[in-house]
């Protein structure tokens, strides 16, 4: 299961520093990420796992809002698992975290986790629908799964004018045209927009139901489900 290739290289580094000035509402996603999972799991002590965890944001929030989750964080990327890993050592708080530098596919699949969360990974994942299956064999019965992605059809003309609002806003934070032409040059080759239908019937497929959205902003998607519950849970 691959991942984008682009996370190999030395401009990851820079990845934890810009983010916020690219995507609309970044922080907001990542507050509101955590007040659903906190609404989800109703206090209780929980072990998260986090899907695509370079550059630690949405481990560092979950950190400092709950000390009983412990949490897992799986990537593929040495340079971005190290940025997040370099983050949660300054917290103080590396032992309630585990750490898989590898891809979902290759951690193991018993369904020991009682949430999980994914934002701004999937649409560079190639098997989209694999990928959501993983996710959904190792989460307990009624487990949240949380995820956010870039959304929309790029040819409709909604994407072509979200696309210009995402030039206005990058504009705004101050980056270097060059920095939108870039983004706009990987999309339909290293970056994959999803309909938001298309994600609905690929969780309902993977076996996640009661899907609603809690996040938008431009073509930025986030939305809520739960892992439904199988016969062999019953047994």
């Amino acid at each position: 299961m691959k991942g984008n290739k682009h996370w190999h290289d030395p401009v990851a580094e820079s990845y934890a520093a810009t983010i916020a000035y690219k995507v609309p509402g970044y922080q907001l996603l990542h507050e509101l990420t955590i007040d659903v999972l906190e609404t989800e799991l109703m206090g209780t002590a929980s072990r998260i796992l986090t899907v695509g965890a370079g550059g630690g944001e949405e481990i560092i929030n979950m950190l400092q809002r709950k000390e009983d989750w412990l949490i897992t964080g799986i990537d593929p990327s040495p340079s971005m698992l190290d940025m997040a890993k370099r983050r949660v050592t300054q917290l103080e708080m590396e032992s309630r975290v585990t750490w898989h530098e590898t891809s979902l596919d290759k951690v193991s699949a018993e369904p020991v986790y009682d949430a999980a969360v994914s934002l701004l990974v999937i649409h560079f994942i190639e098997k989209r629908q694999l990928f959501l299956e993983e996710i959904a064999r190792r989460l307990q019965p009624d487990a949240p799964f949380i995820l956010a992605f870039i959304h929309g059809e790029m040819k409709s003309q909604a994407f072509q004018q979200e696309l210009h609002m995402l030039s206005l806003f990058m504009q705004r934070q101050g980056l270097e045209k060059e920095v939108f032409t870039s983004f706009k040059n990987r999309l339909g080759s290293a970056t994959h927009p999803v309909p938001e239908e298309e994600i609905k019937e690929h969780l309902i497929k993977a076996g996640f139901e009661d899907i609603r959205p809690y996040f938008q902003a431009g073509m930025i998607k986030g939305l809520v489900c739960k892992r439904g519950r199988r016969e062999a849970d019953e047994k």
